[in-house]
């Protein structure tokens, strides 16, 4: 009797632990992992920073012109640094436009293409920046910005063609009074910022810093450099645009 239940015991131990090691095998197959319940985002921090620079860039380059245009004996020679900037951001235009294509493409392959628009404005609560996003379709931006960046990359010289030409001009042998009356008679080209090149790479900079989880408002030389591209239509920091008096 006494065997019989030892080994009863000894069974009842067995199973317990039997049951035990399958509740907790069940226990960890059930239930989700780190992964599924707190998923990344999808990552276009790369493409972010590719965007963020060349629009930087891009605005150093109007601010430089500007700097000459109200400087007194501007040379020819002064442009050649600028002539190599213009051919720079030129060439890296196509940078820009691969990103945005590279963001697409993640954007669809994590289904969050379609609802870009609603989810940005989800994130954003300051009235400024909900309406100058709602101005245009994040969607859209995007689309535009993947197919035709690169139609407007003559943009870039405008400024620059219009100072070389006034340059030319002053330094032409006319004569003083006839030097002054070309001088009061020129009128620049429009500037590349506002509803062209810069103000469609500063749409797409914009919504992206946002969607990103960060914030325009957070950085003021970035506010201003998108503020500026689309003339001045982001409350979002103090600033003052190159030719903002003229305009």
């Amino acid at each position: 009797m006494k065997a019989t239940k030892l080994k009863l015991t000894v069974i009842a131990g067995l199973l317990a632990i039997a049951v035990v090691a399958s509740l907790r095998s069940t226990t960890a197959t059930t239930q989700p992992s780190a992964s599924d319940t707190a998923a990344p985002g999808v990552d276009t921090s790369r493409e972010e920073r590719v965007i963020g620079k060349y629009h930087d860039d891009l605005f150093a380059y109007q601010n430089e012109i500007w700097t000459l245009k109200k400087r007194q004996g501007v040379r020819i020679a002064d442009l050649d640094p600028l002539d190599r900037k213009s051919d720079d951001l030129k060439n890296r235009l196509s940078e820009v436009q691969n990103a945005v294509r590279e963001i697409i493409t993640k954007f669809k392959a994590a289904n969050e293409f379609d609802g870009l628009d609603a989810a940005l404005l989800a994130r954003v609560t300051d009235p400024g920046r909900r309406a100058f996003y709602q101005e245009s379709s994040f969607k859209e931006d995007l689309e535009y910005a993947a197919s035709n960046l690169l139609s407007h990359k003559e943009e870039i010289s405008l400024p620059l063609d219009g100072l070389r030409k006034r340059v030319a001009w002053n330094a032409a042998p006319y004569g003083d009074g006839a030097a002054a009356f070309v001088t009061a008679a020129y009128h620049p080209p429009t500037a590349m910022f506002g509803v062209g090149l810069g103000c469609r790479i500063a749409k797409v900079r914009a919504k992206l810093i946002d969607k990103n989880g960060g914030s325009i408002g957070g950085n003021a030389a970035t506010c201003t450099a998108i503020s500026c591209a689309c003339q001045n239509k982001t409350p979002c920091a103090p600033y003052e645009c190159p030719g903002a008096s003229t305009q």
